[in-house]
């Protein structure tokens, strides 16, 4: 099954009026079936949009070393007919979405050395990201993803790597509203000790981005297997993880590596706290108070004290 058709099947968290999957999507989908030779051209589609559009698969077959016939199978592989499709869907892209200040500087050499041209490719970046994201934020996904979590007992959030420190922000501000929460970055068999401790009530939180980890598609599929609702907070990975969870939120991030921007996320992830506070306005106003007054407790008791 190529990465359209398993868009087609995939009804569980995208509506049927929505548009064909991204490239990013598509390759995230498809990558543990391609070739390293497809991977390989896969890899240059998404690093050289702009490129591609204005290549033959001949020319594009020369700067990879490889035959012209692996650069159309790598696009047919990601479920296009062909590269002019490929072609197409990045010119349209580019179209709706790419501005100058988000093409400019894709990499820190190419901005050099002037600290405000960072600053202003960053603060561009992100403002095209948060337009980016009301393509693709769906509101009935987000009013879906707020009533499981005013439903939950317990709010159970994964964060690997990078994303742990977002993981444990959320679960400490889900807690500060008197929502019980946890937040989790265990890897390997150590993230045996908290699928066992899943449990009826619980509502899962993963944050995955990219590429897809064992432990996240296991903390997942424990889910299934216990018939606890999951939330998946992705850029790319709906249509590769389609069918094992029960709804998604996706907003593309930018960057690469070590540097990806993670304004997006933080946004997605207020905006959940923001609209749980407004289902229980009374419940999260005495929680605020209740929080201030003990802030001011442990002042008063710490006043005078050498830290």
């Amino acid at each position: 099954m190529n990465a359209t058709e398993a868009a087609q099947g995939h009804g569980h968290a995208r509506r049927a009026e929505v548009a064909e999957p991204s490239l990013e999507e598509r390759i995230a989908a498809a990558r543990a079936s391609l070739s390293p030779a497809e991977d390989r051209v896969a890899t240059f589609f998404a690093q050289h949009r702009e490129e591609v559009m204005f290549l033959s698969a001949v020319e594009i077959a020369a700067r990879l070393d490889m035959s012209d016939a692996t650069v159309i199978r790598a696009a047919q592989s990601l479920g296009y007919t062909g590269l002019p499709a490929l072609k197409a869907e990045l010119r349209e892209a580019l179209r709706t979405r790419a501005t100058p200040t988000l093409r400019l500087g894709r990499s820190l050499e190419d901005l050099g050395d002037d600290p405000a041209a960072v600053l202003e490719h960053v603060l561009a970046t992100e403002l095209q990201l948060l337009h980016d994201a009301r393509e693709t934020l769906r509101a009935t996904d987000f009013a879906r993803a707020l009533e499981l979590m005013a439903g939950a007992q317990r709010v159970v959030v994964q964060g690997l790597g990078p994303n742990a420190p977002l993981a444990e922000y959320f679960a400490a501000r889900l807690r500060r509203m008197r929502r019980s929460a946890l937040s989790v970055g265990a890897r390997g068999q150590a993230l045996a000790d908290v699928l066992i401790d899943m449990r009826r009530g619980d509502v899962v939180v993963v944050l995955a981005y990219d590429r897809s980890s064992p432990e996240a598609e296991l903390t997942l599929e424990r889910a299934r297997e216990l018939a606890l609702p999951s939330l998946l907070i992705t850029d790319t990975l709906g249509l590769a993880l389609a069918g094992q969870f029960t709804v998604a939120l996706s907003a593309r991030r930018a960057g690469g590596g070590m540097f990806h921007l993670s304004a997006i996320t933080v946004v997605v992830l207020d905006a959940l706290l923001f609209g749980l506070a407004r289902r229980d306005r009374a419940g999260a106003l005495a929680a605020a108070e209740e929080l201030q007054e003990l802030r001011a407790r442990i002042d008063e008791r710490t006043k005078g004290e050498v830290a």
